[in-house]
């Protein structure tokens, strides 16, 4: 079995919608000027002790996932810093979709694992020393499905 690497892993953001907009979808991968971008579960979790019990009992509610993305490095050519622009010049946030795509996993014809996820993308700062960006991604709805790709973009289908 081999070992699986980061750059195995394409995340796919859909620039093409806002708040309260909705366009034909535009996926462009993100990863231009980017050092990390990894998903934290946080779990959401209640911890409670009856008086009854003399230990705590823990139960799992869900997981919120999120991603904290500092110091993204700005590239005038790079459409996701053209969206990411757009979401600060305009103060708002972008409610759009990702798709999370595994290229280690290409079977018979192309189709590719991936996950498609609900995401809201908000503006934390902008123009450190080095010129960047930074902003989080909260993710929501994910759907378990294949991608193929053409043109460096993906189309995902959802697994039944």
């Amino acid at each position: 079995m081999a070992q699986k690497y980061r750059d195995q892993y394409v995340h796919f953001i859909n620039v093409a919608t806002k708040i309260g907009e909705t366009a034909d979808p535009n996926f462009v991968q993100e990863g231009t000027g980017v050092e990390s971008l990894s998903i934290a579960f946080n779990p959401q979790k209640d911890t409670y002790k009856d008086i009854t019990k003399r230990t705590a009992k823990t139960t799992f509610n869900s997981y919120q996932l999120s991603s904290s993305i500092s110091g993204k490095r700005l590239y005038g050519e790079d459409e996701m810093y053209t969206y990411l622009k757009d979401l600060k010049d305009s103060a708002t946030a972008g409610e759009t979709q990702l798709i999370e795509v595994d290229t280690s996993s290409a079977e018979v014809g192309g189709n590719y694992e991936a996950v498609k996820y609900d995401i809201l993308i908000t503006i934390t700062e902008w123009l450190g020393e080095n010129a960047t960006i930074s902003y989080d991604i909260d993710y929501s709805n994910p759907v378990v499905g294949t991608a193929t790709m053409a043109d460096g973009k993906p189309t995902f289908v959802e697994k039944l």
